[in-house]
């Protein structure tokens, strides 16, 4: 089977705070060891034969956060976060059978949840045709068009609900228990190193019976906004489509459209 891994650091096993998933920040390297600690549990329940392939796609930051020296040699990693556009469907085609998102965390303003946010911290909120989301949401829905459905989502308590939520099928594995923005109740590695292989290996068996997530189009995303240099920016590139002082419509045929053109909007 063929499967892609989208990498956040977030909603890995014992990360609680910035510190330690901002590169070159002081307490950085101990989130990126737990990162890899939970994708190579992941990896080990998905690799189960020498057909296995598995390609990532490192969305954290820079997209450099993957030790590539301790990977499987059936492993393709997709570093830097090159834009997802209409040509290269997001780097999902029918290829694929499934995809996990790992390291994921609740949307932002959940009250309560861990580290929530959506893709930049000054994003609000976020509506594809009338359905909020975040991150989980967006990322499913984007594998959805390429015809790849959301197959397990790795993340802290909050992450997991919300994604339980909205796919009730997918399979969802909590490496801890959200207790703020900044504080959660963690399971320790060699706890989790066996959760998330045990639900790595349900995949394979899960991934037939799934659909892809799928909105009918037209595709109207909204996304609201947080004062400062990103809302500046889009209101200045973008100025017909603003709604409001704060938030903004696009419109496209389908949903990886839309987000192409908030990306190349957003870019410095």
């Amino acid at each position: 089977m063929k499967w892609m891994i989208r990498v956040d650091m977030e909603g890995v096993t014992g990360v609680v705070n910035m510190k330690q998933v901002i590169p070159g920040a002081v307490d950085y390297e101990f989130g990126r060891g737990m990162l890899m600690h939970d994708l190579l549990a992941v990896l080990k329940g998905l690799l189960q034969s020498p057909e296995e392939e598995v390609v990532l796609y490192d969305i954290h930051f820079f997209g450099t956060n993957v030790d590539l020296h301790q990977l499987d040699p059936r492993v393709t990693a997709i570093c830097g976060k090159p834009h997802y556009t209409p040509d290269n469907r997001a780097y999902l085609d029918e290829s694929f059978d499934g995809m996990i998102l790992l390291g994921l965390h609740a949307r932002a303003e959940m009250p309560g949840s861990l580290l929530n946010h959506n893709y930049e911290h000054d994003i609000r909120t976020m509506s594809v045709n009338g359905v909020v989301v975040g991150e989980i949401g967006l990322e499913a829905l984007l594998a959805g068009e390429a015809g790849v459905p959301l197959v397990m989502v790795t993340a802290d308590s909050e992450g997991a609900k919300e994604t339980a939520a909205l796919l009730p099928d997918t399979i969802t594995v909590s490496v801890k228990q959200s207790l703020g923005d900044s504080a959660a109740a963690c399971l320790p590695p060699a706890r989790t190193a066996s959760l998330l292989k045990e639900g790595a290996l349900r995949c394979a068996a899960a991934a037939p019976r799934m659909k892809p997530y799928r909105l009918e189009g037209p595709i109207e995303l909204e996304m609201q906004f947080k004062p400062g240099e990103l809302l500046n920016r889009l209101q200045a590139r973008l100025t017909d489509r603003f709604v409001g002082p704060d938030r903004l419509i696009l419109r496209g045929a389908s949903v990886l459209e839309v987000w192409e053109q908030y990306l190349i909007a957003k870019a410095e």
